[in-house]
Order: C-alpha cells, then structure tokens, then sequence
C-alpha cells in the first residue's frame, strides 16, 4: 500500500489521469484486502488476552541514556507492596562482629551484570537524588568505633529503601519518555506514515529517505529537504542503512546543481534532545562565488555564537570523518557540509542563545535575503508549491536515484 500510494504521487504530479485511476483502483483493492480478515473474526472472540481491552498493548519499554544509546528496562516481577497503611519493616543486617557484610538488602541476589547495567543507566542527577534521600534519613548508630559517617548515609538508606524501587522508578521515567515519544510522533508532519504529510511537495520515494521541497517560502530556488522514512532524530543515532541512502541522495542532487553552474551546502540543526524531532536535512543551492567562500562564513559564525567559554570544542572539522564519528550521540549540534567535501560541526552548549535559524541567517545574510524569509516559516499558497514541484521534478528527472529501484 505504501508503495502504491507512492506511485499514486508521482502520478498525480506528472498529471497522468489514466494512470491515478488505475493506482486508485488497485490501492481501495488493497485496503479492502488488507480490512478482509477483521470482518470474517468470528463475532465474541479476540485474539488479545482475556480482561485487555482494545486500547490496552504490550509496548517494549526503553531508556536512553546520557549518550544516546537505549536500554531495555525490566519490568518487576515481584508482587508489590501495597501502598499505604501500616507494615512491618524487614531488618536488614549490614554489619556483623563490627564489619560490614552488606551495603543494601539486594546485595546478595545482584550480580555483577546487572551492577553494571545499573550505573550505566544511571546518571549524574540520579546519584545527586540518591545522596539528598540519603542525608534526608541520616539516622543510625554511632555508638561502634568502626561505624563512620559513610557507614551511616549507607545504611540508612538501605533500611528505608524498599526491594525493587529503583527498578521502579526507572520504569516510570520509561513509561514518561515512552509518552513523550508517542506524542511527538503523533503530531510529527515529517513522518511518511503521518496523514498530514503534505504529499504534493515529494519530489522522490527511497528505500529509507525521501526527498520533498519546503512547506514554506523557499529560502532559495531549489531549496529542498533529505527526511528520513521513520522517526529518527539525529544524523548521529541514524542506522548504516539510512546514513547509506542519505549519501546517495546527496550525491544525485549536487550533480543536479553542479550542471546548473551551482553549489550547495547541506544543513542539520539537532536541538532540544528530549523533544525527540523528527531529523530533516536541508540543501540550499549556492551561486558558484557563493559557494567558494561559503566555508569562511560558517566557520566564522560558529567561532563567534553561542558561550564564549565552551567545554567542547568549538568547530568540528567533517572533512576526514562524518558526523556520526564526530559527535557523541545524545548532545545537540549543528552540522554543515559543502557538496561532498565534508565541513564543519558544533556541540551547541546552550540551547537559548543558539536560534534554530543559525544555519539559514547565514545563508540569508550572504544572499542578502529578507529575514523574515528565514527567522520563521512563512506559508505558501498551493498553486506557488504546485509550480516549483514540477519545476524541481524536471531538474530532477535526470538524475533520479530512485529509477533503479523500481
């Protein structure tokens, strides 16, 4: 069906009537097939567990760590306890004959796998909670020589910390980013999936990628955007696969310009991590004078944004390695390459003073362009989007990626 919806695209922007009928045809064929098996169920039976309602499903939860990189998080398998009400604390003994035999009461069942899949997954704002629940409850016994003050933080923790509440607690910070996640991906207009996908601005279908013209005022004439197919973030955490395709459709489209005695530069902006936007890779055509000194421009407005005193280093160098082994996964950059010969990369170190424009004020201020054209979207009318998709498509058509896939 995605692919019939694909063709059914490219056919509506060709203007082939025939052919968007037959692909009409074929795609409600399809849909009605694919809509068949759920009408024949037999009426009272389900293939869900009993006592799951329809809106209940099983979701693999995850939890991405300070460098990007998710982990599985386990779900309890011991029963809990009930909240609330009066219980009998169970004594927990951490020392035996003046000498420490434990720290926590869990000691003796966690091995050494899961102590390191544990610190991983923790971070520096964990460990900070940790010790203020710590001096919050600094009561013991002082009366043995050998019982320090380190002895007291610990045990008193371990005496009011329950079995299994860090592996709760991690589990609901995984039920809350899993929500985020969904949101996001709900309300995201770049995800191929999503109906509200302005279809009539693709240009071209790939495997993983695919290429389509901006929703607003082109920055530039021939102002276009990589996007992946699925919901990634970043360049840095993009499988082997996308990153591949990505290359190609680069590739194709400074080809395209060079033949029309042109540069282009290519630009990601990866802000707000959490958020977890959708990645969009966007090219802006050049003039060729444009283009020589393009590199002197950027390098000098990086030197020159965000903290004067940074902890990473200012400027990138992309020329002999890309961005995913420049980068640590998780932190927020900027990221511009000229054509294919590599650029530059900044670790954005405060989020407030880097507007999500930096990459097209340069451009704009270089074409000499009005900045309300790049400080914020402006929106066009149909038939202005309707005439620069087919004129990029005819640009395109000669150097299309995409032919020998079908």
């Amino acid at each position: 069906m995605n692919k019939l919806g694909a063709r059914l695209v490219k056919a509506e922007i060709m203007g082939n009537t025939a052919l968007m009928e037959k692909l009409k045809t074929q795609l409600e064929s399809a849909r009605k097939a694919k809509e068949k098996p759920c009408c024949t169920a037999t009426p009272g039976k389900s293939d869900r567990p009993p006592g799951q309602t329809e809106e209940d499903q099983e979701v693999l939860l995850f939890r991405t760590d300070q460098s990007g990189r998710a982990w599985p998080v386990n779900a309890s398998s011991e029963p809990q306890e009930p909240r609330g009400g009066r219980r009998k604390k169970k004594a927990i003994e951490t020392h035996r004959d003046g000498e420490r035999v434990r720290y926590f009461q869990d000691d003796d069942s966690v091995g050494l796998h899961e102590m390191v899949r544990r610190e991983k997954m923790s971070s520096a704002e964990d460990q900070n909670s940790l010790y203020a629940r710590m001096a919050g409850k600094m009561m013991g016994r002082t009366d043995d020589d050998n019982y320090t003050l380190d002895d007291m933080f610990v045990s008193s923790a371990a005496q009011r910390e329950g079995e299994g509440r860090d592996e709760d607690r991690m589990r609901s910070r995984a039920i809350a980013e899993h929500r985020r996640l969904a949101v996001t991906m709900e309300k995201c207009h770049h995800c191929f999936s999503n109906p509200e996908l302005q279809k009539h601005l693709l240009i071209a279908i790939g495997t993983k990628v695919y290429l389509s013209l901006p929703g607003g005022v082109s920055l530039t004439e021939g102002h276009c955007l990589i996007t992946p197919l699925q919901h990634h973030c970043s360049a840095t955490g993009l499988d082997e696969d996308v990153w591949t395709e990505i290359q190609v459709f680069r590739r194709a489209l400074v080809q395209m310009f060079e033949s029309q005695d042109q540069d282009c530069v290519f630009m990601e902006t990866h802000m707000n991590p959490k958020r977890r936007q959708h990645m969009v890779l966007e090219c802006l055509p050049l003039p060729r004078e444009l283009g020589d000194m393009a590199p002197i421009y950027f390098k000098k407005a990086i030197m020159e944004c965000d903290e004067e005193w940074a902890m990473n280093k200012k400027v990138v160098d992309l020329s002999s390695k890309d961005i995913r082994h420049a980068v640590p996964r998780g932190l927020p950059y900027f990221s511009v390459d000229f054509g294919l010969q590599g650029g530059f990369a900044h670790v954005i170190e405060n989020e407030h003073k880097f507007p999500h424009y930096f990459g097209k004020e340069i451009v704009g201020g270089m074409l000499d362009v009005e900045p309300r054209i790049w400080r914020k979207s402006i929106r066009e009318n149909f038939d202005n989007q309707r005439k620069k998709v087919l004129e990029f498509s005819q640009w395109w058509k000669p150097f299309d990626c995409t032919k020998t896939d079908s």
